[in-house]
């Protein structure tokens, strides 16, 4: 399996900002979500963003990447690069199955453990795939825009920035609020 993912692991040891990584950890002092599912999900967000990543290089065919000169796509071919990106994309299903396991086995039977709570972790999977949708959306209307040379509305560029850039950050936020031990029924919009 390791050299099937080797695009995946080639962008990943290139540094980037860790904002996602950096908003999950401010967050996590507020939302006090228990270490073993914060790391669950700081690697679902992850893993989801960097498969997204090389996806995304590929589609602008991209000459860099976090200001380095070296491209999965250009370096391991298209068909391999998409390839690991989705391959990437289920082994964050999984890891997300993983946490909805754990959070079943927690819950105390017939006691409504998601009363007060705006997202409830039985919604987790549909919540995911739909942030993942959202963000194939706003990325296909930027290629959309792009290739047939159409300028969009400053509204209709807003929202697909919120698609394409927004939904891997409100995947973290919702994946928090489901496992969080406190301040877990605050609007999620």
């Amino acid at each position: 399996q390791a050299s099937l993912l080797e695009p995946f692991e080639h962008i990943l040891s290139i540094p980037g900002e860790e904002i996602r990584g950096q908003m999950v950890e401010a967050l996590n002092k507020w939302l006090r979500v228990p270490t073993e599912k914060l790391g669950i999900i700081s690697n679902v967000a992850s893993t989801l963003h960097t498969a997204s990543l090389l996806i995304d290089d590929i589609e602008d065919d991209a000459q860099l990447r976090r200001g380095r000169n070296a491209q999965p796509h250009k370096i391991y071919g298209i068909p391999q690069t998409t390839n690991a990106a989705n391959h990437i994309y289920f082994l964050a299903y999984q890891e997300l199955f993983r946490l909805l396991s754990e959070l079943d086995a927690q819950a105390p039977s017939g006691q409504g453990e998601g009363r007060g709570r705006l997202i409830l972790p039985t919604e987790l999977d549909r919540l995911v795939t739909a942030e993942l949708l959202s963000l194939h959306r706003g990325q296909g209307l930027e290629l959309l825009w792009r290739d047939s040379l159409s300028c969009p509305t400053e509204e209709e560029y807003a929202g697909m920035v919120n698609d394409e850039t927004g939904g891997l950050f409100r995947v973290a936020v919702k994946l928090m609020m489901a496992c969080a031990t406190s301040n877990f029924d605050v609007c999620a919009a």
